[in-house]
């Protein structure tokens, strides 16, 4: 029996309806677009497809999706105030933070608190590795996020000691540390990869690969999804038949296997879409129905909906579900309308991540607001090794534990596809990242269009025309972006401090022995974005956010999932919110005050100010950083007024090479600390604005001291190294 790949859509709009409500219901701004960004390329691809759909079956199917939300949402929640809770015991629902997890008990002042569901975002774990499935104690600092209801608390937790272990999670544990062993011997990223490229499993990948495997679009080979899923599912029943196992055997078997698999990888938002539609397949398969597809997928989505309503606002889900449904309608046309001018084997090997790539586009504009043309191409080359190391890297999987020997002997066969991919990824940062696309609203409409158009393309047959002018408009939009910033980077020198023009804003880079620094990150992400293409800067050690002005942190988005560590001044009411957010995507999070050195890279931040971590939130409590870095001193002064400049001048002030101008240059400063740090240059980081920034009396004094004085308003981006001082125009 084989299934056979369907278009029926009669699913999809209650499927869509339900997964719209429950994210207007319960997400931000940021996961609405997402969500409504995923219904709407969804739905307009299905019409396409299917040129018409009845209007009273449309009504139909909305009232049932509406209904279906309704029942989902109209299950009561709790609201419990976990700020108070200290010593907890967790059961965990994960790998790696952030992970959810169940409060199995916590003591919250002279309350007991039980059966709250969290998210763990920092997790140390000073003795045995803990993970899915582990009961442990731990104590926690509780914060309220903003995602909503089900998962509004969030954890960082330390001493943390496991008390129990399920069966199946000591199993997966053994399993995964037998993954490990085998490939630690291997040399470079390769090895690094393969557990990635196997089970999802990423603890081994450096910061810079995990840059670049981002930059090249290929991050999917480690996330777990419907290709893992499926290779279980076609080895399970390759060996039940081989086995001679009746039908409903083999299904038995490959189920086993599949939720063996889950355990394995754990429960991530693509891991449970492949899972629910690899088991209802196998539904199919045991009733003997041919025909399954976009049907299967929609149908998945509504059972892992109701099994899990949080991943209504989940990017990871969207983007799952999203990359299905275009390899399901798109990329069987595409792959036979690239075969006119080229043979069908690379015209599939186009089609199929061009297909995901598209239909992913609207979700992926969100989050980054650029095109990653280097995507497909890097996708079209790592499709013959992908498939190779996942499987030898299951195998690796399946006898560690019985012979170690042999799982070693396998993995430096896997070695060579896994370390081919990690080659492609290094590859593609020596390109630029792509041009950028209009954020926000504006960005999903013309993405979801752009869906549309290629859609309307194939239905009408006009392949050749469209292919052409979708192609002239691709490199005449890539030129006109990207030449200017290929110029740029052909004459930046190996700078150590940057000043990025963000407009009235402030973002500094610094560069500490192989690790980079972000100082700020202006007010909008595009300009940031812009700065860090121009730089080259994927991955960041740190981030310090000196104070929480919109000048200053709007632009995080740009390097949210970006950042190991987020260095922060006193948070004021609208601080949790972007620290929650930062912290869920991976960053740890510190609060900063005078007296504190933050190791980087074989360098430190040497932290001036403030004096108190509760001072007053805003520009006098500014974080103040000195480092050295590239045989220079600099000195950033945040946004600093004329009286806590002469506070720190009180405390000392070290000298420095170089100055970041307080406040944008502004009238309120205290010449004397200027004086005191006899910087030879000054950065003026500063945009259009009615403030008078910066002051012309500023300017004449710093330049009657000696000082160069460089503008981002005037200069662009600014980059220096030693005695060279680039600038951007």
């Amino acid at each position: 029996m084989r299934l056979v790949a369907s278009t029926d859509a009669r699913l999809v709009v209650p499927a869509g309806i339900a997964w719209a409500a429950m994210a207007l219901a319960w997400g931000s701004d940021a996961q609405r677009i997402v969500a409504l960004a995923a219904l709407a390329v969804a739905v307009v691809g299905v019409v396409l497809a299917h040129r018409v759909l009845r209007i009273r079956a449309v009504a139909t199917l909305v009232a049932v999706g509406a209904g279906l939300a309704g029942l989902l949402l109209s299950v009561p929640t709790v609201e419990r105030d976990l700020a108070s809770c200290t010593e907890m015991t967790l059961e965990l629902g994960g790998h790696a933070a952030p992970m959810p997890a169940r409060i199995v008990e916590a003591t919250c002042g002279d309350d007991v608190v039980r059966d709250a569901r969290v998210v763990v975002v920092v997790l140390d774990a000073s003795g045995d590795e803990v993970a899915l499935g582990d009961t442990v104690t731990a104590t926690c600092d509780a914060w309220a996020g903003d995602a909503g209801p089900a998962d509004a608390w969030r954890l960082a937790c330390e001493d943390v000691e496991r008390v129990d272990r399920a069966w199946w999670a000591g199993w997966s544990a053994g399993v995964r540390e037998g993954l490990r062993q085998s490939t630690a011997h291997l040399p470079g990223d390769g090895g690094a990869l393969l557990p990635g490229l196997a089970i999802g499993d990423t603890s081994l990948v450096s910061s810079g690969l995990d840059a670049a495997m981002l930059q090249a679009g290929l991050t999917h080979l480690t996330a777990v999804s419907g290709a893992n899923c499926a290779i279980v599912v076609a080895l399970a029943l390759g060996c039940a038949m081989a086995a001679g196992l009746r039908r409903w055997l083999r299904v038995a078997v490959a189920g086993a296997a599949l939720a063996g698999f889950v355990v394995l990888v754990g429960p991530e938002p693509s891991v449970v879409r492949a899972s629910i539609m690899a088991g209802l397949a196998l539904v199919a398969l045991h009733r003997g129905v041919r025909r399954v597809g976009i049907a299967l997928l929609a149908l998945a989505v509504l059972v892992a909906l109701a099994v899990d309503p949080t991943l209504a606002r989940s990017a990871g889900f969207a983007l799952s579900v999203l990359a299905t449904a275009g390899l399901l309608v798109h990329a069987q046309p595409l792959a036979e309308a690239l075969a006119r001018w080229m043979p069908m084997p690379v015209a599939a090997a186009i089609g199929v991540p061009l297909a995901a790539q598209l239909w992913c586009l609207p979700v992926l504009v969100v989050l980054d607001p650029r095109i990653a043309l280097v995507a497909v191409p890097a996708n079209v080359l790592a499709a013959p090794a992908a498939p190779v190391a996942t499987v030898l890297g299951l195998v690796v999987c399946a006898v560690a534990v019985v012979a170690p020997a042999l799982a070693a002997a396998v993995a430096w066969i896997a070695w060579l596809p896994s370390a081919w991919i990690a080659g492609l990824a290094h590859a593609s940062t020596l390109l630029p990242a792509g041009p950028p696309w209009p954020a926000g609203w504006a960005g999903v409409v013309l993405a979801v269009a752009v869906v549309a158009a290629v859609g309307a393309g194939i239905a009408a047959r006009r392949i050749a025309r469209g292919a052409t002018a979708a192609v002239c408009v691709v490199v005449l939009a890539t030129g006109t972006v990207q030449v200017p910033t290929l110029v740029a980077r052909a004459t930046l020198p190996d700078w150590s401090i940057a000043q990025c023009d963000v407009g009235q804003g402030a973002a500094s880079v610094l560069r500490l022995g192989g690790a980079t620094v972000l100082v700020d990150t202006g007010r909008e992400p595009e300009p940031l974005a812009a700065c860090m293409d121009l730089l080259g800067i994927g991955r960041l050690d740190v981030v310090v956010l000196t104070h929480f002005d919109a000048d200053h942190v709007g632009g995080v988005d740009a390097v949210a999932g970006r950042a190991d560590l987020v260095v922060h001044g006193p948070p004021d009411d609208d601080a949790p919110a972007l620290l929650d957010d930062l912290a869920a995507r991976g960053a740890r999070l510190h609060l900063g005050t005078a007296g504190e050195s933050v190791r980087v890279g074989d360098g430190a931040l040497d932290l001036l100010w403030p004096e108190d971590a509760d001072a007053e939130p805003g520009n006098d409590a500014s974080i103040v950083v000195a480092a050295a870095v590239g045989g220079q001193r600099v000195l950033v002064l945040g946004d600093l007024g004329a009286e806590a400049q002469r506070a720190l001048l009180a405390d000392g002030v070290p000298a420095a090479d170089v100055v970041v101008v307080a406040h944008h240059g502004s009238p309120d400063q205290h010449l004397p600390l200027y004086d005191a740090v006899g910087a030879e240059v000054a950065l003026v980081p500063v945009g259009p604005n009615d403030y008078g920034h910066p002051a012309p009396d500023l300017m004449a004094e710093l330049e009657r001291r000696g000082m160069l004085v460089l503008r981002t308003d005037e200069h662009g981006t600014i980059a220096l190294d030693g005695a060279v001082a680039w600038t951007q125009r």
